[in-house]
């Protein structure tokens, strides 16, 4: 993991760690442009200014990420998810546990827990910093604003991948903040080449953002003849690359089992860890070590590696015009630095890739 100094941040970075220590704020800009780095810089800021301060993500992966990106920094916020900080609210103030949607208990029963709140005059004074701020509901933020509670939001509504999410404008409203968020412009993660395939899974266009300066190689789609081959591939590669984090990243819990396996088979037991959510056995990833790292698409969000391998791009079978198709490649895309390589096993590349012209994706048939 690489964690920049104070030193090393852009200026609009700074600009969001002088941000006043009172009231609420919301940051947005694409991907790789620091959000969740900033996110643990401005609870840090406002630790160190004596705010009673926790730092909130949706996603449990993405919460043990940010809990050991920086732990000089982070040793004082509290970093956990959002339901896990609900849950110990609701029990503090009301001895139980959060209530409810009637029509689906997944769900928080968002108006009956302002109501509860209203009643019992509830107040909180702890600033929250929310990274990945687009993927909760309305509802939260509503809940924030009953509490009166300051919030730091980093969000990227064209990132929004899931059935609870929430338009920045929405965000800013209920908050009361300006409604032109905060933006960082510039992409500090990927490689020039990167950054351009990924823009042809923007939804609108973005040509106002500079892209990074810092070139590489083109990403590269294979055809493969089997899933050994490619897991043969990726050990070698990673012999050649010991330094270099790796992230393969997968549509589904059976694909993640297989490939932990199949690496493990290959002598990589000790390199190679798995996370999938629920199972005992692959539920925490310790990012300071075991270097290669197999996540699903539902986990990877705010994650990043050197080089990603995508092992299953025959599974991308839905309209790759479809916004939800566009979003979850826009996102897959971002999570490397160095390198990208998909994988396909049928005759033909699937659709998703197969319109990207030939300057911007490299193609290996073998």
């Amino acid at each position: 993991m690489r964690f920049p100094s104070l030193l090393d941040l852009g200026g609009d970075q700074r600009t969001v760690v002088e941000l006043p220590f009172r009231g609420s704020h919301v940051i947005t800009g694409p991907p790789g442009g620091g959000k969740t780095v900033m996110a643990v810089y401005r609870a840090w800021a406002l630790a160190t200014a004596g705010r009673e301060v926790v730092l909130l993500t949706r996603y449990n992966l993405l919460h043990q990420y940010i809990a050991q990106l920086a732990p000089e920094l982070t040793g004082t916020p509290r970093v956990t998810t959002c339901a896990r900080w609900l849950k110990a609210l609701w029990r503090e103030k009301f001895e139980r546990e959060p209530p409810r949607s009637a029509e689906d208990e997944r769900r928080y029963d968002w108006g009956e827990m302002q109501r509860s709140c209203v009643l019992r005059g509830v107040r909180v004074t702890t600033h929250l910093v929310v990274d990945e701020g687009q993927n909760l509901p309305l509802g939260f933020y509503r809940l924030c604003r009953v509490l009166g509670v300051d919030v730091t939001v980093f969000a990227d509504e064209k990132q929004r991948i899931g059935t609870e999410e929430t338009a920045l404008s929405e965000v800013c409203r209920m908050l009361g903040t300006p409604d032109a968020p905060l933006e960082l412009r510039h992409d500090h993660r990927n490689s020039r080449e990167i950054a351009m395939l990924a823009s042809e899974f923007h939804m609108e266009n973005r040509t106002g953002l500079p892209l990074p300066t810092r070139s590489g190689s083109l990403p590269v789609v294979m055809r493969i003849p089997s899933l050994d081959g490619l897991l043969t591939g990726i050990t070698q590669y990673f012999n050649a690359h010991q330094d270099r984090s790796i992230g393969i990243i997968c549509r589904s819990a059976r694909t993640i089992r297989e490939i932990q396996g199949g690496l493990a088979s290959r002598g990589l037991a000790k390199k190679t860890q798995a996370y999938i959510f629920d199972d005992r056995y692959r539920d925490t990833m310790d990012f300071s070590a075991h270097p290669i790292r197999i996540v699903s698409t539902v986990s990877m969000k705010g994650l990043e590696f050197d080089s990603v391998f995508v092992p299953d791009l025959d599974s991308y079978t839905e309209d790759p015009t479809g916004v939800e198709a566009r979003l979850r490649f826009l996102v897959l895309c971002t999570r490397a630095r160095e390198d990208l390589h998909f994988a396909h096993r049928g005759t033909h590349e699937p659709p998703i890739t197969a319109a990207i012209p030939d300057a911007l994706l490299a193609r290996h048939h073998g």
